[in-house]
């Protein structure tokens, strides 16, 4: 009793994504009639389905059943050879079954993707962007990533010749971007360009991204110095008009008081003011700090160090970049960077916090900046203040 069963091919292949085909044929060498069921083994069975599922022979016939393989086209399918079986079990004698070996092998595809971030940046010399490669195919990646701009206008450059991607992940390829000429003053010009991702025996694939140049001297630096000259007059008249009258009135007043308590008499028929001496010596105005709402500016040359007994919670921070400066801004408490923002990436950055930034007593919260001379980043900051 039992079976004899034949492939009708020992090799086969298949694509991630697509179908093979084959056949077994079932011979019934037993004496009675028997049922065969058929199984797919090895690491291919997943992808497997056969049809119909079993077999009912009489002794000495043979059937035939078919069965279709389907890798799946995703990273995880790994290409060469897979170990396939087919058994056709016995139902009368169990250990009469036949089992047939093939080998499959599955074949290897490219599935790449990618984009530009940000797509639009801002910079007088130049910006920086990342290119995520992302890499769904069954084999590694090595993409080269390089851009172009038609009216030459744009200089790039990578940090590395090329990029290796492995199967299921991402990597970053960050492109450089600096203008040719700068121009001194005027509206931000749109310059326009392509990125080229050339996979190694891959599909090449482009992208375009958008650089706006910005001029040297800042488009609010007039309208700055014409507020700051309007403050100045202002104050000089605030100086003359008040102010000065009232010094130079206290200052009688003082010298009046001094010159009578000495016996003196006062030059031009002056006394002393109404109310009393001079006020007592060391006495100055305070004011008073302790719980509440709280706001400031923080800026790389004034670090604040949290006075003993409080904490201050933040909940609201204001990246200020008014120069649009390139280089980096990094919020540090006691040592530990909390935010590290890109300068060349914004003007004006703001964060919002639900759960609000801890700065405890004694620790010393301070803003550093990696940026050319001349740039001055800043952080407006706002929150409460709590005493235990």
């Amino acid at each position: 009793m039992g079976a004899s069963a034949k492939l009708d091919h020992d090799h086969l292949l298949v694509d991630p994504g697509g179908e093979v085909r084959g056949q077994i044929t079932v011979r019934n060498t037993g004496s009675v009639v028997d049922q065969f069921n058929f199984e797919v083994l090895g690491d291919a069975a997943p992808w497997a389905t056969i049809e119909p599922a079993s077999l009912s022979l009489f002794p000495g016939t043979e059937g035939s059943a078919t069965f279709v393989i389907r890798p799946p086209r995703l990273w995880s399918t790994h290409p060469g050879p897979v170990a396939l079986g087919l058994r056709a079990a016995s139902k009368e004698d169990p250990d009469g079954s036949a089992v047939e070996e093939a080998t499959l092998e599955v074949g290897k595809f490219n599935e790449t993707s990618a984009e530009v971030s940000p797509r639009t940046s801002h910079g007088r010399f130049g910006a920086s962007h990342d290119v995520p490669l992302d890499n769904q195919g069954n084999v590694p990646v090595e993409a080269v990533v390089a851009g172009s701009e038609p009216d030459l206008q744009l200089k790039f450059s990578t940090a590395a010749p090329s990029t290796m991607v492995e199967p299921g992940t991402v990597a970053i390829a960050r492109l450089r971007v600096r203008a040719v000429k700068r121009f001194w003053r005027g509206p931000a010009r749109t310059r326009r360009f392509q990125v080229a991702v050339e996979p190694v025996n891959g599909k090449p694939i482009a992208l375009e991204g958008v650089f706006l140049q910005d001029s040297i001297l800042p488009s609010w630096i007039i309208p700055a110095l014409a507020a700051l000259l309007a403050l100045a007059i202002l104050a000089l008249f605030f100086w003359f008009a008040f102010l000065r009258p009232a010094v130079e009135n206290a200052a009688g007043q003082t010298a009046a008081q001094v010159l009578s308590s000495a016996g003196i008499p006062v030059p031009g028929g002056g006394a002393p003011a109404p109310g009393g001496g001079p006020p007592a010596p060391g006495a100055s105005p305070s004011s008073a700090t302790g719980p509440g709402p709280t706001d400031g500016r923080l800026t790389p040359t004034t670090p604040i160090t949290i006075a003993a007994g409080q904490t201050l919670h933040l909940t609201d921070l204001i990246f200020g970049n008014p120069e649009g400066a390139s280089g980096s801004l990094d919020l540090v408490r006691n040592g530990t960077i909390l935010i590290d923002v890109r300068l060349e990436n914004f003007r004006d950055l703001d964060y919002h916090f639900v759960t609000p930034i801890e700065v405890v007593a004694g620790e010393v919260l301070q803003l550093n900046a990696s940026c050319a001379p001349g740039c001055s980043p800043s952080l407006f900051y706002s929150g409460f203040v709590t005493v235990p």
